[in-house]
Parts: C-alpha cells; sequence; structure tokens
C-alpha cells in the first residue's frame, strides 16, 4: 500500500542513483575474492609453510598480521599528518576537513577488522590442515589490498568503498562461518 501525500499523490521511494556504484563495487569485490580463493595454491605457491605444531602455526598467523597491521598503520599516520592542518586541528570528532574525518573513520574501520582477523586468523591456525595454512596468506593478502582499495575509493566517493570492503570483510566472515561449522563437527 502506498502512501499518500498531504495532497493526495502517492509517496515513491526515491533511489539513490548512486546505488549502482556501491553494487558494482560489491559484486566485483566478491568476484575477485572468489577468483584469488580459487587460485590461491597457484598464487601463493611461494609462501613457506610453518612446521605442523600448534606454536608454529599460531606463529604463522601472526606473521600474516602483519599485513593488517601495516595498513592501520598507514592509517594513522595519514591522519597524524592531516590532523596538523589548520583547519583540522581543533580535536573535535567532526573534523573540518574532509579528508581527516574519511581517515579517521579508515582507521576506526581497519582497527575492527584487523581484530576480527586476528581472533580467526589464531583460531584457524591451529585446525586447518598444513597445507590449507595458505589461506591465512590469502585473507592477509586480500586485507591489504582491500584496506587500500577501500581507503582510495573512500577518499573519492564514499560509495566507491565497496569493493574494498568486500575484500577485506569478506574472508574474515568466511572464516567465521568455517570456525562454527568446524566447531559444530568437532
Amino acid at each position: 500500500m502506498a502512501r499518500q501525500t498531504p495532497r493526495g499523490g502517492q509517496l515513491r521511494a526515491k533511489r539513490d542513483p548512486q546505488t549502482p556504484i556501491v553494487l558494482a563495487g560489491a559484486v566485483a569485490g566478491f568476484l575477485a575474492v572468489a577468483l584469488v580463493w580459487q587460485h590461491a595454491a597457484q598464487l601463493f605457491a611461494r609462501v613457506t609453510l610453518p612446521a605442523d605444531d600448534t606454536a608454529s602455526r599460531l606463529a604463522y598467523a601472526a606473521h600474516w598480521l602483519i599485513l593488517p597491521g601495516l595498513t592501520l598503520s598507514a592509517g594513522i599516520v595519514g591522519a597524524g599528518r592531516r590532523s596538523f592542518i589548520a583547519d583540522a586541528i581543533d580535536g573535535t570528532r567532526m573534523p573540518a576537513s574532509h579528508s581527516l574525518e574519511i581517515n579517521l573513520r579508515y582507521n576506526k574501520i581497519t582497527l575492527e577488522q584487523t581484530v576480527l582477523a586476528a581472533i580467526t586468523w589464531g583460531a584457524m591456525a591451529p585446525v586447518l590442515a598444513r597445507d590449507e595454512l595458505v589461506l591465512i596468506a590469502v585473507m592477509a593478502s586480500l586485507f591489504a589490498f582491500g584496506c587500500i582499495a577501500f581507503w582510495i575509493g573512500y577518499l573519492s566517493n564514499p560509495r566507491a568503498r565497496a569493493f574494498g570492503m568486500v575484500l577485506t570483510a569478506l574472508p574474515t566472515l568466511a572464516a567465521y562461518v568455517w570456525l562454527a561449522w568446524h566447531a559444530q563437527g568437532a
């Protein structure tokens, strides 16, 4: 049932003309993740896997956390550089500088995604088959590339961040689903 306007006309939901940008980015991100996942063995053939003991597996997962750490560090440095701009130095939650505001949002989202990734990679490392540990390297690489794409997309147009968000979040989400499924079978 359509809602009526005060003059008796019907209200229609306005469609955001930039919605296709979001959808295109999300679909492209999903396809990129699927393609990399499908060809992980070939793309990451040179990755050295750890010894087959729990400590080595956890150290391997921690080693790959350097990539999310570097993306977060880049964001912190970027925010530090931007915070010394005269209109951004006030220290408020909503800075006058648009690029600083985006940078701070990037840092928040990257921190959240890094924590989620650290939890999943640490939980997966002891239970994956040894040859499947390369998936942690795959997730780390997608994470780093996704964060860069997210940041660039966000700076150019907030709706253009979908590609990077999917590259960063989808592997972690898939890992959580796999961990839940694995816990049910254990």
